[in-house]
């Protein structure tokens, strides 16, 4: 009786159980290991894996924001910035990134790279949505295109636990498993800004209508405004204390695209009044150029409209003088 009550409540697993469960765990280790290079480490095409290529490079500027930041990219401004310069750039930006996103890059970048100055590219969009934020650091296509790095880990787990990001993306990023399970086997048709990037776009209500409902899948809200120029100060605050200065601009769309913002008038008062307050440098060159042959879509700039946006207004801040 007394050998009864002192019986643990477990029972042993069956040693054909466990050897099931060790055979199962070092095939999806090996499989797991198999997808990180073969999926979270090839190509260029995400703002981490370029991160890693660039690995311990210099960066006279690095650029963050969304995909209106990309066509920088596109158009080899960062060649042409170091030929005719000698300065360095860098184009982190990553498509529906907002400041949260942006912060996740930047937080490693600082670890990887000789970073200097940045240049962040602001959209009112990036700052109205969790969508493009929080979302978008567990988002599957993302996570996938994400390579597996202990600093990276440890800031999924601390965005978990302190900026609402869901747990499911440390889980995710953990296991590797939307490296193993594409989150698309039927992918539909996503933005190809690079493949598009040369053609001229014929102005369209219906397009425009439609990427205005995309990018703002929620009401205009002054207190996600503010939630998320609350993550760009500290944004600024991590780059300054690391003595990298900041420069934000608002790259140009056309004057349809720019109409059809909701509450931009808002977002612009709230950016200007807070970066004011950090001496940050604001250039706003939203109307800047309104020629709809100068973009490839309803408001991306194309190779022309990139041309002309470093000729006249970028090159002078990014390298004066020179």
């Amino acid at each position: 009786m007394e050998s009864l009550r002192q019986r643990s409540p477990f029972l042993p697993l069956p040693a054909g159980v466990l050897a099931f469960l060790a055979v199962f765990a070092a095939l999806y280790l090996a499989a797991a290991a198999v997808a990180e290079f073969r999926v979270g480490r090839a190509g260029k095409d995400s703002a981490m894996q370029r991160l890693l290529a660039a690995q311990g490079a210099k960066a006279d500027w690095l650029v963050l924001g969304a995909s209106h930041a990309l066509p920088l990219d596109y158009g080899d401004v960062p060649a042409r910035l170091r030929d005719e310069t000698g300065l360095t750039m860098i184009v982190l930006a990553e498509v529906g990134a907002g400041p949260l996103y942006s912060d996740f890059a930047l937080r490693q970048a600082l670890k990887d790279l000789q970073v200097r100055n940045i240049l962040y590219v602001a959209d009112s969009f990036a700052f109205q949505s969790a969508e493009w934020n929080e979302r978008r650091i567990g988002d599957r296509k993302l996570l996938r295109r994400t390579p597996l790095r202990v600093e990276t880990l440890a800031t999924v787990a601390g965005m978990v636990a302190t900026e609402g990001v869901a747990p499911g993306a440390l889980l995710d990023y953990a296991t590797a498993f939307s490296k193993l399970n594409p989150p698309d086997r039927f992918p539909r048709d996503d933005w190809r800004g690079a493949d598009t990037f040369d053609r001229r776009f014929r102005p369209s209500r219906h397009a425009t209508a439609a990427r205005i409902d995309y990018l703002f899948p929620e009401p205009p809200s002054a207190a996600a405004i503010a939630r998320y120029l609350g993550v760009l100060d500290g944004m600024i605050a991590r780059a300054r204390a690391l003595g990298v200065a900041v420069t934000v601009a608002r790259l140009p769309v056309p004057e349809a695209f720019r109409a059809a913002l909701p509450a931009e008038a808002a977002f612009d008062a709230a950016l200007q009044e807070r970066l004011a307050a950090l001496g940050v440098p604001l250039y706003d060159w939203s109307a800047a150029l309104d020629l709809p042959a100068l973009y490839f879509d309803t408001d991306h700039l194309n190779r022309d409209g990139v041309a002309r946006l470093y000729e006249d207004l970028l090159r002078p801040v990014l390298a004066p003088g020179r």
